[in-house]
């Protein structure tokens, strides 16, 4: 993907929890949130931590989100780095599901649009990243509507409520225990809903177990007396990165030889240690066997990456035409102007004629611009390297073009070229009489 005409283009900074761990990408989600604004998007959710950024050609972008952020050396360092097209496929992919655990769900759209709205409270965002998070929501709502019809509520949270309740004998009267408070465990209480009898949320943070609890009917949980809630539990959804460190042989051992109890682990890296996976009288799901059970058929992905790939081409395309577009611009309004002062020449030779012929002289010159023009025109919307050739052959290469404001980087450069000399630039040929 090229620039826009002052010069910037896209970068991508991204963590996921399958490579940093949950006091990592915290740290890293609270400090992004002071780059979030009109040039930078931030999107941070359980599973990854992502910035998009407008730039200047040249900037490193790890040093610009250093500077907004007061991130360290070995933080930055663990932050992935796409640019151009490679950025674009990702959130194109990415918000399609493609990049879920379960993938073709329909959550991650709804963060990409929460994020793209947060920026814009600080004002109007980037027309060059504008462009492309509406871009990315448009296609993740085509994608839904014409490859995913039936598969639009797809969730990890409801997927593993699901699962958990195939697994106890009457659901209406049990009790699930839901351990985090994010996004996932979320959507893993509002699933829950009225199924069951019993809704329990811990969470590290109280007053957000409180707040998920209040608004789905149930009861929060102090982090620290889980054990009197995994005894009362029929079933455990955890969605906290606690890496076994809570949910241990020690803490489940005695429910599971009481009675069967249903654990859906949907963290990454897994918060059921690994001894209390097998467990006698303990059923054990993680996110991997509920994304093997619900994954799409391989047409269907093939489908949407195809989709994908097809856009990411559209959006390059684009800006391809473009990077072009101020160059074509001045070349038009050049060619313009050397056109007008020979064609006022001879129509005040031609004073003779009526109105209706001066308008075919008039169309006659502007057709013969137009078709020298053509040519060229494609040429640059196909290959934007060869701007500097076009610039130096037609005569541009002395005229500087403007930096614009960021509002109106969509719009072409508007140029204001040095009037012409009609008897240096051109040659006037009268026939003999």
């Amino acid at each position: 993907m090229g620039m826009d005409p002052a010069g910037h283009r896209i970068a991508l900074l991204h963590l996921h929890q399958r490579g940093a761990a949950l006091d990592a990408r915290e740290r890293i989600a609270a400090a992004a949130a002071a780059a979030a604004g009109p040039d930078c998007v931030v999107l941070a959710t359980c599973h990854r931590v992502e910035l998009y950024l407008v730039l200047p050609a040249g900037d490193d972008p790890r040093r610009a989100v250093a500077e907004r952020t007061g991130l360290g050396t070995d933080d930055l360092a663990a932050l992935g780095l796409r640019q151009d097209d490679a950025a674009v496929a990702h959130l194109f992919r990415m918000t399609c599901g493609l990049d879920s655990a379960v993938r073709g769900e329909a959550q991650i759209a709804g963060q990409v649009r929460a994020a793209y709205e947060a920026a814009r409270t600080s004002g109007p965002v980037h027309p060059m990243l504008a462009r492309l998070l509406e871009r990315a929501l448009a296609l993740a709502r085509d994608v839904r509507t014409t490859i995913l019809p039936s598969n639009e509520r797809r969730s990890v949270g409801s997927l593993a409520v699901d699962e958990a309740l195939r697994h106890v004998a009457i659901p209406a009267q049990s009790t699930v225990l839901v351990v985090g408070a994010g996004e996932i465990g979320k959507l893993a209480a509002r699933a829950l809903g009225t199924r069951i009898d019993t809704l329990l949320v811990a969470n590290r943070d109280p007053a957000r177990a409180a707040e998920i609890a209040a608004s789905c009917g149930g009861r929060a949980v102090p982090f620290d007396q889980l054990g009197p809630a995994i005894a009362a539990a029929d079933a455990i959804i955890s969605a906290a990165d606690t890496r076994g460190a809570v949910l241990n042989a020690d803490a489940l051992r005695d429910r599971a030889a009481q009675r069967r109890l249903v654990v859906v682990d949907l963290a990454v890296p897994r918060s059921v240690a690994e001894d209390a996976r097998t467990l006698p009288g303990l059923v054990y799901r993680s996110v991997d066997d509920l994304a093997a059970a619900a994954d799409l058929a391989p047409e269907v992905l093939e489908a949407i990456a195809g989709r994908c790939d097809q856009a990411t081409r559209v959006f390059a395309t684009e800006a391809r035409e473009r990077d072009a577009a101020a160059t074509i611009a001045e070349l038009r309004d050049r060619a313009e102007q050397l056109g007008a002062a020979p064609l006022a020449h001879a129509l005040a030779r031609l004073g003779h004629l009526p109105d209706r012929d001066r308008r075919v002289v008039e169309a006659l010159a502007s057709g013969i611009t137009n078709a020298l023009l053509h040519q060229p025109t494609l040429a640059l919307k196909a290959d934007p390297s060869r701007e500097r050739a076009a610039r130096e052959l037609f005569g541009l290469a002395q005229l500087d073009r403007p930096q614009l404001d960021r509002p109106q980087l969509d719009r072409p450069a508007a140029v204001i070229s040095a009037p012409v000399d009609p008897g240096a630039d051109t040659v006037l040929i009268e026939r003999p009489r």
